[in-house]
């Protein structure tokens, strides 16, 4: 596969994890949220389960459909999520300790010689157009951290779904 160079590349570091977690037996539930607005707003919920040997949270399959005509046209954008959090102890916002993401931006208009939107790459193995990579990098407020990683390449893909963390952030 070809490295994506040209695609929109995000890195937020020190960013606000403001979630609301919700725990239910050893599953963790969240949700989603997108700014600005979007149509058609499907799987913003999202689930952790505790891995023991890690001590960390990690999402699982985390996917997010929607339309935004204002930047993508009237067509289907499926977001994918990979990740994990921790905390000190139970979860909660005060025992929040840090967390990674991973977002894959994936544009589902039919393929052609070129794409739809500016810098966008075609992806075979997902079948769509890659149009945005972001890692987020959530840690508590009183904590300043100087995230550097160095771009994957060969480029990750959000696939397996059991790759929760393909930079070891």
């Amino acid at each position: 596969m070809d490295v994506y160079i040209y695609i929109y590349i995000y890195i937020y570091q020190n960013s606000p994890e403001t979630s609301d977690y919700k725990l239910t037996g050893n599953v963790l539930h969240t949700e989603w949220s997108y700014s600005p607005l979007v149509t058609d707003l499907k799987g913003q919920s999202t689930v952790y389960t505790y891995d023991k040997s890690s001590g960390y949270w990690i999402e699982h399959e985390g996917q997010v459909s929607y339309k935004y005509v204002a930047g993508y046209g009237d067509y289907l954008i499926v977001n994918f999520f990979r990740g994990y959090v921790k905390f000190d102890g139970t979860p909660s916002a005060i025992s929040f300790v840090h967390g990674v993401a991973y977002q894959w931006v994936y544009l589902y208009a039919p393929y052609s010689d070129t794409s739809p939107v500016i810098n966008a790459h075609w992806d075979e193995t997902i079948g769509a157009w890659l149009v945005g990579f972001s890692i987020y990098y959530w840690d508590k407020t009183d904590v300043t951290q100087n995230y550097n990683p160095s771009f994957p390449d060969p480029f990750i893909e959000p696939v397996p779904a059991s790759n929760y963390n393909p930079l070891d952030l």
